[in-house]
Formats: structure tokens, C-alpha cells, sequence
């Protein structure tokens, strides 16, 4: 309970004690005038009356007030939650497009890693033919000289 209640229930207990303590002069008779007739009755008992009606208004007219107060705040938490989803609907939709952009974007590597290989494949087997070829013809050659040779020699001897 804040200030404000508890000077509210203070205020309402010295009402009350003191009306009690002056009970006999709130009920006492008096000539009440109501500008077009007057009547007989206890002013005292009729103004706390009028005071009771003001302070019961009052309460409820506080009880409203904060009714529809927790109706907004339960409207706005509602909405609050409805955002949250929406917000995480949104991220993990996110997450998916970019588990995906990056799920094509490992497959386009896989590809192009794959090209290269099969260029690697090729490259490497055209060296080794080039090379294959390159030996036999420098065996070619080097058996021709050697032939040279021995025909070179076989004719100095002669």
C-alpha cells in the first residue's frame, strides 16, 4: 500500500472516531431548508451520509481505474509477446536463409574444388605423358649418338 491509502485509512478512522465520540450531536434534530421546503431531521447524520457516498464513489471510482489499467497492461503484454514471436519468427527464419545461402554457397565450392581437381587430374597426366615423351625422345636421342659414336669409333679404328 503506498502513502497516498494509508493517509486515506488514517483519514477514515479519525472520521469515524469522530463520529463516534459525537453521536448524539450528529443525530440531534434540526430545521433543514432544501430552498423550496424545509424539513426536520439530523444535519450530522445526513452530511456523513453524503460523506459515505462521496468516499464509496470514490473507491470505485479508483477500482476502475486501476481495472482498466491491468486490462491495458495485459493488452500491451499480449502484444508485447505476439511482437516477441513475431521478432523470433523472423530471426530464426533468418538463420534458415543463411543456413541455406551458405549450404549453396559450400556446394558451388564443392564444384568449383571439384573442377580444379579434375583439371589437377589432367594437367598432371598431360605432364606425365609430356614427360614420358620427353624421356623417349632423349633416350632416342642419346641412342642415336651413342650409335654415332660407335660408329664414329668403329670407323677411327679401321
Amino acid at each position: 500500500m503506498n502513502i497516498l491509502g494509508a493517509i486515506i485509512l488514517v483519514a477514515l478512522f479519525l472520521l469515524a472516531v469522530f463520529t463516534l465520540a459525537n453521536w448524539s450531536v450528529l443525530t440531534a434534530p434540526t430545521t433543514l431548508s432544501f430552498v423550496a421546503f424545509n424539513v426536520e431531521g439530523p444535519l450530522g447524520v445526513i452530511l456523513l451520509g453524503v460523506t459515505l457516498v462521496l468516499v464509496a464513489l470514490f473507491v470505485l471510482y479508483a477500482l476502475t481505474l486501476r481495472t482498466n489499467m491491468l486490462m491495458k497492461s495485459r493488452r500491451h503484454n499480449q502484444e508485447l509477446q505476439a511482437l516477441r514471436k513475431l521478432a523470433d519468427s523472423a530471426e530464426t527464419s533468418r538463420f534458415n536463409e543463411l543456413h541455406t545461402q551458405i549450404e549453396r554457397e559450400f556446394a558451388q565450392m564443392r564444384g568449383v574444388v571439384g573442377e580444379v581437381d579434375v583439371r589437377m587430374d589432367r594437367v598432371e597426366q598431360s605432364m606425365k605423358q609430356s614427360l614420358d615423351e620427353a624421356a623417349n625422345s632423349l633416350a632416342a636421342l642419346v641412342g642415336e649418338m651413342d650409335d654415332k659414336i660407335d660408329r664414329a669409333l668403329a670407323r677411327g679404328g679401321d
